[in-house]
């Protein structure tokens, strides 16, 4: 048995190149990454272990593919589900394809056969913790304390414990014959931007967040007999997950699950879809799990305050930088110094108080654009100077608004101070807990907004403008 593990480690510890790296790349795509840090109270700061995120971006005819996989205690699931939902998404299993709940089935079972493949995939380390614990049972417990064999046995174990509970969260965007489709399961989240007839840039979360901010998670928890103490410290922890054997048929060995009646973790996808591609489609944003926990340090009220905040700074960048992967990066770079900020400040006023947080997690963010301009890009210079004439620019109102779905009402409706502007905060997605809800701030404006007051007078005059809202 220790033959083959052996064979397994040394086999892991060669670098295999993926096969996705050798598709082709979506030139309309930019990604901006950060890797983990622990935060020290002199203001210091250390990556903590090799980043566990993954991402593709990648195209294979017409059928586009982004998506971004967060390991959780390693980055092996992440691995595997990268290359695996790319091979059953990618070659062939589309064609023919015409509807779409056949084209969400095709994702649907994609995301199966991950799962299942990977499971098939730990079949040695399992057997291994079987053949470990039945050495225990035949050592003389009376030597339990003294025994460097048992200790050896034990460490063995405790090793296999933490392989068990790799997992990852996942996020993917699919575009297929001019439409949109979504995948997500654990912390990993998925915005579409769009602008709507005057010209307010809209934020719609497409995912779901599968952990303890989702009520109805809780609820499902509270069924299987968990309540909020076992997950003391950790109301981020992912209640769905690709992987985490220990989270799912292992839960028994796991201190803070084991008290549950059935597996508490469980695999079952979120799938979306179709949403049509049209002009009013500006750009697509998807999250890793540490960005998701970032903003939610740094705005730990309602879920949709972050989300605006983000896309507050990705509209600003498109406006400051030259490239799609300038703006991703640039938008990384400020959460990761606000990250930090936040943390400085802690301590300062903390007074040697402990900290809410003191780390971040590793941070992806992927911005598919569809029709956001991109006034400094260098063929917009290139075209500028070949006319020797300077181009003037109108951005879209720098309104921020999260839509709510088809089938929700709208929420309470805010006066942001400075804007002039209505700013809708209903949400797409779950609210947290009322108690911890920060109020708006206002936002400072970066464009004229007299093409905004313009349309609202021609609103006015058309009579098109929304009731109850004072747009004075």
């Amino acid at each position: 048995m220790r033959a083959g593990m052996d064979s397994v480690e040394a086999a892991a510890s060669v670098q295999t190149r993926p096969w996705t790296d050798d598709l082709k790349v979506c030139p309309h795509t930019g990604v901006g990454e950060a890797t983990n840090q622990a935060y020290r109270n002199d203001g210091s700061r250390i990556e903590e272990y090799k980043s566990r995120d993954k991402k593709c971006l990648c195209m294979v005819e017409d059928t586009l593919l982004y998506a971004i996989y967060s390991g959780h205690n390693g980055v092996r699931v992440a691995d595997f589900a990268l290359q695996k939902m790319a091979a059953d998404l990618l070659l062939g299993q589309l064609n023919g394809r015409s509807t779409d709940e056949a084209v969400m089935d095709v994702i649907r079972q994609a995301f199966h056969a991950v799962e299942k493949g990977y499971i098939d995939s730990i079949d040695l380390e399992l057997a291994t913790r079987t053949d470990l614990q039945l050495q225990l049972t035949d050592i003389d417990l009376r030597q339990y304390q003294y025994s460097p064999e048992v200790n050896n046995v034990l460490q063995k174990l405790d090793k296999i414990k933490n392989e068990l509970a790799v997992g990852c969260s996942a996020v993917l965007a699919l575009i297929y014959q001019s439409k949109l489709y979504i995948g997500n399961i654990g912390n990993c989240r998925a915005l579409l931007c769009k602008t709507d007839e005057f010209d307010t840039l809209t934020v719609t979360q497409l995912s779901v967040d599968h952990n303890l901010y989702n009520e109805e998670e809780v609820l499902r928890l509270f069924r299987l007999g968990l309540e909020a103490q076992n997950f003391e410290n950790r109301p981020l922890y992912s209640t769905r997950c690709i992987g985490n054997y220990l989270g799912k048929n292992g839960y028994k060995d796991c201190d803070f699950l084991s008290d549950a009646s059935s597996e508490p973790v469980i695999f079952q996808p979120e799938i979306v879809g179709s949403v049509p591609i049209t002009s009013a489609c500006k750009f697509l944003v998807l999250m890793s799990s540490g960005l998701c926990r970032a903003l939610h340090d740094l705005y730990p009220g309602d879920t949709s305050y972050g989300n605006r905040n983000l896309v507050q700074m990705i509209a600003e960048e498109f406006q400051a930088q030259s490239t799609l992967a300038g703006v991703a990066q640039s938008v990384v770079h400020r959460v990761v110094q606000l990250h930090h900020d936040a943390f400085m400040q802690q301590v300062d006023e903390g007074g040697g108080k402990a900290t809410a947080f003191s780390n971040r997690d590793d941070i992806t963010l992927l911005i598919r654009n569809f029709d956001y301009p991109l006034p400094n890009a260098f063929n917009n210079r290139k075209i500028s100077n070949q006319s020797n004439t300077s181009t003037s620019f109108t951005s879209p109102s720098s309104t921020i608004t999260n839509a709510a779905p088809a089938n929700q009402s709208p929420g309470n409706e805010t006066d942001c101070a400075g804007l002039g502007t209505m700013v809708s905060v209903c949400s797409t997605e779950q609210t947290e807990n009322d108690n911890f809800k920060k109020p708006l701030e206002p936002v400072k404006s970066y464009v004229d907004f007299s093409d905004y007051y313009r349309r609202v007078a021609e609103a006015r005059k058309l009579g098109k403008l929304p009731p109850n809202i004072d747009f004075d």
